[in-house]
């Protein structure tokens, strides 16, 4: 028995003392605790808006002071500009084509990817993280590791909402909360502001100083509050203590190169962020890092500096050696992406490298620039450097093909047609591709020029011109017939909506969800409009079988979800409805509207006990907490279910939320009802008195006649 038993408990043994172990490495190189983490990620934040990377507009003195006593990265890259994919990357320490997620919204990290979370709560740290944006909920698979993930936006959040966020305010509520908790263990903290992201609008105290530019304005703003959360530290003795890493996940374009905004391009100012490392007992001396660097080299670089051991995952390298050293050059190359136009616009894919002073992009019509002498990547030397090109084409295909292509890697310069097929799939595509634009997809600088004349009609639209945008948008469709783009389509349902041409609406929807039924991310927009068209219709056979269809292809997606638990509810089938309403609920279980919907199924399906449980759950939110509508409604769901004092309870907090006669008058029933009749009196009477009051006829004699009953038991 004692064998079994301790074969049994060994390896759990083993993985506690060697979490125990690796902190202790720490203190014995040291002579003191180990450091804490401070993780913050800037969403959105180019590196050149910071006042510490030469920004003379910026307001970000906070930001400044910490580079000025740390180590400042002058040339950091994310491998990709986009949310979800970047922060998988600064996570793993892996590629996007290493890790697999590509873009937001529509991917899921890997359980099996090891996450920086996960390798220090092994090293026995508590790992907690604070998200700011919906593209980086817990489903989305960036929580594997964390003790705690706060992915709680807006209360009243609406199902699957992919804009939902919450400002730099609320994220340091947060933090404070939890700092104030006190700490046992190191900690690992990852804090992120998603403020600079669209659209601007910062605190108006916020602009002047910014000069009016809305978008400093914003990254202002949040460094006001990262000095906050630093002076917090400082106040409970952490700061010394504690590692402070900034970094960027993607930069902002501003019409640099025709797009305004991120996702489409990997220029520099989308792929440029900042990386600041702090803290006065690691860093004695303070410096600026020329040498190229990219998220992927965080992960490798914090853990050297924390002296935590860890099994090698990543594909980044730790920058520790160069922060010591200064060393300038670095011949690996740095790999970048954006799949975005792919996915969703059915464009070419955009792959390419940074390397030795140069960088190259992958697409039809290819780009190399020379950075040093040209880093506003103006001036294409693709031909004027045809052999450098055409090297680096092969170096990328290299890259790619060598470390995630299934099989052996094959030589760059004889791919098979297998590997080739391999290598598209993964979202290669050589500039030197004679096929072209037909093959690989429409070119993204060309692409830009569709969305342009997409905002020309947007516009028009707006001023009422609903037939010249018809027409506009009839010639879109068949000028880019061959190219399976989706941009004509989406402005002919706009145009259809807004005339109340339904005949010409549905068919425009449904002739696009089968143009485009291959192309998961363009046809998905296209099945919810079908799919409410149906629904706001009366249709639900229709919509009912599209939903189902759905579900086939992604069988987590909230809206579709809640359509069908609002379908079963006109039906009036409600455990039909309370099904799917769960199955939306357990997707986003901070989600207070489909919660409610689910306690509203449930009392309809007479699971009183149920919903009681539910209801207590929401009411632990913060926000959920002060909800006088679910405070209400659980407190008569606590006295119908036999729970009289807890009815009493939630009742006598509504009144200290909003102390109307209404209320008053509420709380003294259950009071009478309990046998607590002076109080029960005195609060009667209280709602009697209170002005205005808000009692109608009926109740006004109901507390009369309560009165009269409760005095006479008193004599």
């Amino acid at each position: 028995m004692k064998k079994k038993l301790v074969r049994y408990l060994l390896p759990a043994l083993l993985i506690v003392v060697a979490a125990v172990f690796s902190l202790l490495r720490f203190y014995h190189k040291t002579g003191k605790p180990p450091l804490n983490l401070l993780l913050i990620t800037l969403d959105t934040t180019r590196a050149d808006r910071l006042g510490c990377y030469g920004d003379k507009q910026a307001v970000t003195p906070v930001l400044d002071a910490l580079a000025l006593s740390g180590i400042l990265f002058e040339n950091c890259q994310s491998p990709v500009p986009l949310t979800l994919p970047a922060h998988c990357s600064l996570f793993t320490g892996r590629w996007p084509i290493g890790h697999g997620v590509r873009n937001n919204g529509s991917y899921k990290l890997n359980e099996a990817e090891k996450t920086l979370a996960e390798e220090l709560e092994a090293a026995g740290y508590d790992t907690v993280a604070i998200v700011a944006a919906y593209v980086l909920k817990s489903k989305f698979g960036l929580a594997q590791g964390f003790n705690l993930y706060d992915d709680r936006f807006a209360y009243e959040e609406k199902a699957g909402n992919i804009d939902a966020e919450i400002p730099a305010d609320r994220v340091y509520d947060k933090f404070r909360i939890w700092l104030g908790l006190g700490h046992k263990k190191p900690f690992f903290l990852w804090v992120h502001f998603y403020d600079a992201h669209k659209p601007y609008a910062p605190p108006p105290a916020y602009l002047p100083a910014a000069g009016g530019d809305a978008y400093r304005g914003e990254v202002a703003y949040v460094d006001s509050y990262i000095g906050r959360m630093i002076v917090d530290l400082k106040e409970h003795r952490l700061f010394e203590r504690t590692l402070i890493v900034v970094v960027g996940d993607h930069g902002e374009a501003f019409g640099e190169h025709g797009e305004k905004g991120h996702g489409i391009f990997c220029y520099d100012e989308s792929l440029r962020v900042p990386l600041i490392l702090a803290n006065p007992f690691l860093i004695k001396k303070p410096a600026r890092v020329v040498r190229p660097a990219s998220l992927v080299d965080v992960v490798p670089t914090v853990l050297e500096m924390l002296g935590v051991a860890a099994a090698e995952t990543w594909q980044g390298k730790s920058q520790v050696a160069a922060m010591a050293a200064g060393v300038k050059e670095d011949s690996r190359p740095l790999y970048f992406e954006s799949m975005y136009g792919r996915e969703l616009k059915n464009w070419a894919p955009l792959t390419g490298l940074i390397k030795g002073g140069f960088k190259y992009i992958s697409l039809p019509q290819a780009e190399l620039y020379d950075l040093k002498n040209d880093p506003a990547e103006k001036d294409n030397l693709f031909f004027k450097k045809n052999i450098l090109s055409r090297q680096m084409d092969r170096e990328l295909a290299a890259f790619i093909s060598e470390r995630w292509a299934a099989g052996k890697p094959s030589a760059p310069t004889a791919l098979s047609a297998e590997d080739k097929a391999k290598l598209a799939a993964l979202g290669y595509v050589s500039g030197f591709a004679p096929a072209g634009i037909s093959a690989a997809g429409v070119d993204p600088k060309t692409g830009i020029g569709y969305e342009a004349r997409f905002s020309d009609m947007s516009a028009a639209l707006d001023r009422g011109e609903t037939a010249r945008v018809e027409a506009e948008a009839l010639r879109l469709r068949d000028e880019t017939a061959g190219l399976k783009l989706s941009l004509a389509y989406l402005m002919l349902d706009y145009v259809y909506k807004r005339t109340r041409q339904w005949d010409k609406l549905e068919a425009n929807l449904r002739r696009a969800c089968e143009l485009f039924k291959d192309t998961p991310g363009q046809v998905m927009i296209f099945r919810i409009n079908l799919l409410e068209f149906y629904l706001a219709n009366g249709r639900l056979n229709s919509a009912e079988a599209l939903a189902k269809a759905m579900l086939r292809s992604d069988p987590e997606k909230i809206r579709v979800l809640e359509v069908l638990g609002e379908i079963c509810e006109k039906r009036r089938d409600w455990p039909g409805a309370l099904d799917w309403y769960s199955q939306a609920n357990r997707s986003e279980s901070n989600n207070a509207t489909l919660t409610k919907k689910k306690i509203s199924l449930l009392l309809k399906t007479g699971d009183k006990q149920a919903a009681l449980a539910a209801s207590e759950t929401l009411l632990q939110s913060a926000d959920g907490a002060s909800d006088s509508e679910l405070l209400f409604s659980t407190a008569m769901l606590a006295f119908e279910t036999g729970d009289s004092g807890r009815s009493e309870a939630l009742l006598l907090r509504l009144c200290e939320i909003q102390p109307t006669a209404q209320r008053w008058f509420d709380y003294a029933l259950v009071l009478g009802r309990n046998g607590k009749f002076i109080q029960a009196i005195a609060v009667m009477e209280k709602a009697l008195a209170t002005t205005p009051n808000d009692l109608d006829a009926e109740r006004l004699q109901a507390a009369n006649k309560a009165l009269r009953v409760w005095k006479s038991r008193q004599r």
